[in-house]
């Protein structure tokens, strides 16, 4: 997986300079400079982290003055502790899109991709490429299949939008929403185009 290890003069725990009681040499070791040097899978580690952290959500407000009085708004978001921060730079790096804020809610910062261009062009392209392996990766399959719709511009005509509250409501299970999604469709339903 990672490289071989780079051995250094100044790190003589990673060379076989050493020798065991009965004069032979020891096998090389890693330290924890040593072990900075080897490279790291960058894509891998942020997808088993966002497995852990990351969250693909959609959330819905009305909007009287929208075609279909809501709207909505997909999001991709990793939260972490704010001495941790240094993980949710790496990822904003990483994806080169995005934005760190605090979440007062619950005393965290977090990284979070709204633009649609982005999330359909970089969030989802590396998470085809390195899949999450927990139930996550069901969120984003629905997440996937959200962002196709508002691809195919589904999502302005009113069965387009319901398929979209019936796939984020399957989304995030244990997330708490302000509406139910009866209410959303109740509603949806009542308008006339």
């Amino acid at each position: 997986m990672g490289s071989p290890l780079i051995k250094n003069q100044n790190d003589p725990v990673t060379t076989s300079s050493f020798k065991g009681r009965d004069g032979s040499a020891l096998p090389d070791h890693k330290t924890p400079i040593s072990s900075e040097r080897e490279k790291r899978n960058i894509p891998e580690y942020i997808t088993g982290y966002v497995d852990g952290e990351g969250c693909f959500t959609v959330t819905f407000n009305e909007k009287p003055k929208a075609l279909l009085g809501w709207e909505f708004r997909p999001s991709f978001s990793v939260s972490q502790n704010e001495d941790r921060r240094q993980v949710l730079d790496l990822i904003k790096e990483y994806f080169g899109c995005g934005f760190i804020r605090r979440d007062w809610s619950d005393r965290t910062v977090k990284f979070e991709v709204r633009d649609h261009n982005d999330l359909m062009t970089k969030i989802i392209p590396h998470f085809e490429r390195f899949p999450l392996i927990s139930a996550k990766r069901n969120d984003f399959i629905l997440f996937r299949t959200i962002g196709e719709i508002v691809n195919s511009r589904k999502h302005l005509e009113k069965d387009g939008f319901i398929e979209i509250v019936n796939l984020s409501y399957q989304m995030n299970g244990s997330g708490k929403r302000k509406r139910t999604k009866e209410e959303i469709i109740s509603s949806l339903l009542k308008i006339k185009i």
